[in-house]
């Protein structure tokens, strides 16, 4: 009996000891050795409140966390709770949290039963129709769905590592995770899947979200022996993501490398694939960032001429844009050398374009590429890329891009507004630190944006600016241009080549447009040096046209129709003569110039003031102002050094420049005044009837308004009244950037975009918004879309 004792009081103090023992551990000492993920709760109620509200976290935890949300219910406490997942198949699940005794209370539950194990000090817990069974270790409230998950407990099973990562994670974030590397659910956060060859990998990282955005950031930790492709950064210096600079707005997936030092990075990855490849290309070693960027490989590089003399077996293929465009023999040269990261095996075509080289499959991803770069409609343009910008490192080792479509292939969830969401990961010593942000963001109006909307290539060169013209048909317009052997095309509202014809020479400035049979039908007239065109919609030649002259026209056709009746009146400039036509091609009777011994220096053009018409130019330095019949109806006296500008009708008054910057205005009177505006003798000048531009060197003047542009070659500015909105295009042909503003002087959004030629404004087709043309190489005009 004695000895009997002797057990049961041993016994005893074995047993207050371990109780001691496990008031000494903390809750998470308890997650089973084989844990695959654990999810660290700080806020339980603002967790589990906008769980529900993110898309992203609720596809992932929603299986997990249907059977225990019950249970989330009626756990009333302040501090963390940690949820244990020991395996990625089966659903059970381990809470532990500390213990205290308003914690859980059952009485206080609706619709529950709760009953005591025999044997044992676990309780089961039955609401609805979730089954909960849950004890008290030490300081700790332990609960599962599984009993003998619930009964293996023992913090001396503690997972280390797991342990030193919890220990690590922000009690500041509504909510962290731990998990194994290839636990499929947390590794889609990564975008990538080079992470999850093994389980031999930890990552820990803190959320903080709302309804519409999720951020993420932690630590990746690998055992020593494991394999963990992030060690090809190791010994290299992060750089920043350039490619965002190049990649355009509509990129799909971007997956971009850096480093200071790409020897140092083959150097490792090559000892971690255990193989060594023979052929990589020098020029490599000049990059500092390689990307794939949807079916495009880009290198950034601080010297893209050293790649260009590095790059063998290339060849020239086309000039698009004033970019040069090669072809490569050795289509697979990127095949396998950056995988897992990349790998890209139809490298046909590349070109470079600021610090970037392009590789792509086709010329026309190419020519997409390059073209919304010129445009600067790129990622780093993209408001919402801007948007999660600030969230984002400077500098990672690896970055990840995705938009709504990737990201929803990923997630296995259709998933809309994720526009840009984005994870870095930056290598450091024996840790990855990892960066990520998914966010949902409504896309800008449409009013502000500006899209590419054709390409029409002509067989030469264009020999002058193309312009639009009104489709009698369409109601809308189409867009007329010539090349430099002279063929006029006809171009559709939607890029299409309608006809071409040829012609006897070059068009003088722009074709006017005329109803000779005053039945709708619009007809094309203008001149070259020796004949007087007049086409029809199908191109063909009206009768008795073109009229041929053996003197040479000198000045742009003029087209005048006196009272609005379509009685036309078609002026040929000869040198000091003007001779005067009516639609049928026969001469005017009656008009009469008595020419003033001086060359015609300006195209003729016709103005009404109240009830009187008025044919105004220059010739030699007089205004000559002649009323119907050619004779003189104003005689200016003063002379006038002409600036190379044309003769507009502003406020009531003839106006043009003159050679030393001044404005020159005649009234009816014939009375000349001057006013100086400080312009070069280079200057340009555009006006409508109450609005004046001027540009001289790199300033341009709206009405009073200033605008300093970069300095540059820049075409005449021209105005257009559109939708009862007036807007000012000119051309930088130095930087090819075409730009638009309004009659403040403000900017139109999105501007300036690429072009290579002066641009025209006009509603091309029945579709709202505006359309703008301009070129965007010598053989090429470019439409874009004002939405």
């Amino acid at each position: 009996m004695k000895q009997f004792g002797f057990l049961v009081l041993l016994s005893l103090f074995f047993l207050g000891c371990q109780n001691d023992y496990n008031k000494t551990k903390l809750p998470y000492q308890f997650i089973p050795s084989n844990t695959q993920s654990v999810l660290l709760i700080n806020e339980l109620s603002d967790f589990s409140n906008s769980l529900s509200n993110n898309e992203i976290l609720s596809s992932i935890y929603k299986s997990k966390l249907n059977s225990i949300s019950e249970i989330f219910r009626n756990l009333n406490t302040t501090d963390q709770v940690i949820l244990a997942f020991p395996d990625s198949i089966n659903s059970n699940y381990i809470v532990l949290t500390k213990n205290d005794s308003t914690l859980f209370v059952t009485d206080s539950i609706k619709n529950h039963v709760s009953e005591s194990l025999a044997d044992s000090k676990i309780k089961k817990t039955t609401i609805e129709s979730s089954i909960f069974y849950h004890k008290i270790i030490g300081n700790t409230f332990a609960g599962s769905n599984n009993l003998d998950l619930l009964k293996s407990l023992n913090s001396e099973n503690e997972n280390l590592q797991m342990s030193k990562m919890i220990e690590t994670a922000d009690t500041k974030s509504i909510a962290s995770v731990v998990y194994k590397s290839k636990t499929d659910d947390y590794s889609k956060l990564m975008f990538s899947d080079f992470l999850n060859d093994n389980n031999s990998k930890l990552a820990l990282l803190d959320f903080n979200f709302t309804n519409k955005k999720l951020n993420y950031n932690g630590l990746l930790k690998s055992k020593d022996s494991s394999i963990n492709y992030l060690n090809s950064f190791k010994s290299t210096v992060p750089q920043k993501t350039n490619t965002i600079f190049i990649a355009p707005e509509s990129t799909s997936s971007l997956t971009s490398i850096s480093f200071d030092d790409f020897t140092k990075f083959k150097q490792n990855l090559d000892a971690i694939k255990n193989s060594i490849d023979e052929d990589i290309p020098t020029y490599l070693n000049f990059t500092n960032e390689i990307a794939l960027v949807d079916n495009a490989l880009i290198l950034h590089t601080l010297d893209p001429n050293l790649i260009i003399e590095s790059i063998e077996e290339k060849s020239f293929n086309k000039t698009f844009r004033d970019i040069d465009i090669y072809s490569l023999e050795n289509t697979d040269v990127f095949n396998s050398i950056l995988e897992p990261f990349i790998s890209f095996n139809e490298a046909n075509f590349f070109t470079v374009y600021d610090n970037f080289v392009i590789f792509t499959s086709s010329i026309e991803s190419l020519e997409s590429i390059l073209t919304n770069a010129l445009n600067e409609n790129t990622l780093s343009t993209l408001d919402s890329f801007i948007s999660i910008n600030e969230n984002l490192s400077d500098e990672s080792s690896v970055f990840i891009f995705k938009n709504s479509k990737a990201l929803s292939q990923i997630m296995g969830n259709t998933l809309k507004g994720y526009n840009a969401n984005a994870v870095q990961f930056v290598q450091e010593d024996d840790y990855t630190h990892i960066n990520g942000i998914i966010q949902k963001y409504k896309k800008r109006a449409a009013s502000n944006s500006v899209s590419e909307t054709f390409t029409t290539a002509l067989e030469a060169e264009i020999l002058n600016a193309p312009q639009t013209v009104k489709n009698h048909i369409t109601k809308a317009h189409d867009i007329a241009v010539q090349d430099i052997n002279n063929t006029l095309y006809l171009i559709s509202s939607s890029g299409n080549i309608l006809w071409k014809k040829q012609l006897q020479g070059k068009i003088l400035g722009q074709i006017e447009q005329i109803d000779i049979y005053k039945n709708g039908r619009l007809q094309l007239v203008f001149a070259t040096e020796n004949k007087v065109y007049v086409l029809d919609r199908n191109g063909n030649d009206v009768s008795l046209f073109p009229m041929k002259f053996n003197d040479k026209i000198t000045q742009p056709l003029s087209i005048f129709d006196y009272d609005k009746q379509k009685n036309y009146r078609l002026l040929v400039t000869q040198g000091k003569n003007l001779l005067m036509y009516d639609s049928k091609g026969k001469q005017v009777k009656g008009f009469d110039y008595k020419a003033n011994g001086s060359n015609i220096n300006t195209q003729p053009k016709h103005f009404r003031i109240g009830t009187k018409d008025y044919i105004v130019f220059g010739a030699g330095e007089s205004l000559q102002i002649l009323n119907r019949q050619g004779s003189k109806r104003i005689n200016v006296k003063d002379k006038i050094r002409f600036a190379e500008n044309d003769i507009f009708l502003y406020q009531n008054k003839f106006t043009t420049t003159n050679t030393l910057g001044q404005l020159v205005q005649i009234d009816t009177r014939g009375k000349v005044a001057s006013k100086n505006l400080n312009l070069t003798d280079k200057h340009k000048l555009y006006t409508t009837s109450k609005t004046l531009v001027t540009l001289s060197e790199n300033q341009l003047k709206i009405k009073s308004r200033k605008i300093d542009l970069d300095f540059g070659e820049y075409t005449a500015p021209e105005i257009f009244y559109l939708n009862d909105k007036i807007y000012i295009t000119i051309t930088d042909l130095q930087s090819k950037k075409v730009y638009l503003f309004d009659s403040q002087a403000k900017s139109i959004p999105n501007f300036p975009v690429f072009g290579t030629a002066p641009a025209k404004l006009q509603k091309l087709d029945n579709e709202n918004g505006l359309e703008l043309i301009t070129q965007s190489d010598d053989k090429t005009i470019v439409v874009y879309k004002l939405h």
